[in-house]
């Protein structure tokens, strides 16, 4: 798995490593999409994926969560996705009226092993969190509203947050390469 470098300018970011961020993420990088980061408030990859003891069935067969963890990570391999456990979203902020050129948001976050908030910057978000965790964020008033940001709601059982959270990082994915051919 890549670890994120000092260049935190992305086309999009996903924001959480449970099952419908990791479905969302793989599916962009499986359209070409791979300027991409997944953030991950835990030390691991997998939310419930981890500890799911209940078969998951997709496409007619049957997985573990383990099963399917592994096969996701080997995705993030392969496709160079780079990641941030540890890594908290604080904050989004528009960028719209703040004379930057490139990045729509500006997203702060709190790394559990380094003391200073950090900013990536992105002109999508996939936000694939609590409703306590969405909750809790200081965006300014139009931020989660803004079409550029997709909301996953919670799924149970966990195939259904694995298509819903393919199904998006397809939709975001496809967008974005419509915009790269502008």
């Amino acid at each position: 798995m890549q670890e994120y470098t000092d260049d935190k300018c992305y086309d999009c970011i996903v924001v959480g490593g449970g099952a419908s961020g990791l479905a969302a993420i793989s599916a962009m990088a499986d359209l070409g999409v791979t300027n991409t980061i997944l953030l991950e408030k835990s030390n691991e990859i997998g939310g419930p994926l981890l500890t799911n003891t209940e078969p998951i069935v997709l496409s007619g067969k049957s997985f573990s969560g383990k099963e399917l963890l592994a096969q996701f990570l080997r995705l993030i391999e392969i496709y160079e996705i780079k990641t941030a456990p540890h890594t908290a979203l604080t904050s989004i902020q528009m960028n719209k009226n703040s004379g930057m050129k490139d990045a729509y948001f500006t997203i702060s976050v709190q790394n559990s092993e380094k003391e200073p908030e950090e900013f990536y910057y992105c002109n999508y978000i996939i936000l694939a969190i609590s409703d306590d965790a969405i909750t809790a964020l200081r965006a300014d008033s139009n931020s989660l509203s803004d079409p550029r940001v997709k909301i996953i709601p919670k799924e149970t059982p966990v195939s259904g947050a694995l298509e819903l959270g393919g199904k998006t990082g397809r939709e975001m994915g496809e967008l974005l390469l419509r915009e790269n051919k502008k």
